[in-house]
């Protein structure tokens, strides 16, 4: 009978991690630490440290659910999406003269016999 080891990639703390975010980020309107600990299948203590990693990280915030001992946890938004970069004219005066910088440096190379 094979035994599992406890440092196996499947309960590594990373792994955990990622679980705990996947199932966070499936629910809409977030999940109950309670219940993230029952879908991981790990003790309070080893799911409350995953959730305080991932709050200090700032993947996650989380409210107390009042008259209750459990909290809502929820996924923080990703940012937005950056703005294209404004397109490189090549006819500023910045960048007039590369072709003529690159065929002289290429030239260079070439002279010295500089070879890889």
């Amino acid at each position: 009978m094979l035994k599992k080891s406890g440092n196996s990639p499947e309960n590594s703390f990373s792994a955990l991690q990622e679980r705990a975010l996947d199932l966070i980020g499936s629910q809409g309107s977030g999940l109950f630490q309670s219940e993230l600990r029952r879908l991981l299948f790990i003790d309070s203590s080893k799911c409350s440290k995953i959730v305080c990693k991932m709050l200090s990280s700032g993947l996650i915030y989380r409210e107390k659910v009042p008259a209750s001992s459990t909290y809502l946890i929820k996924l923080i938004k990703p940012a937005q999406p950056a703005r294209p970069a404004r397109e490189i004219s090549f006819d500023s005066p910045a960048h007039r003269n590369i072709d003529s910088y690159l065929t002289e440096i290429y030239l260079l190379y070439l002279l010295r016999g500089i070879s890889g």
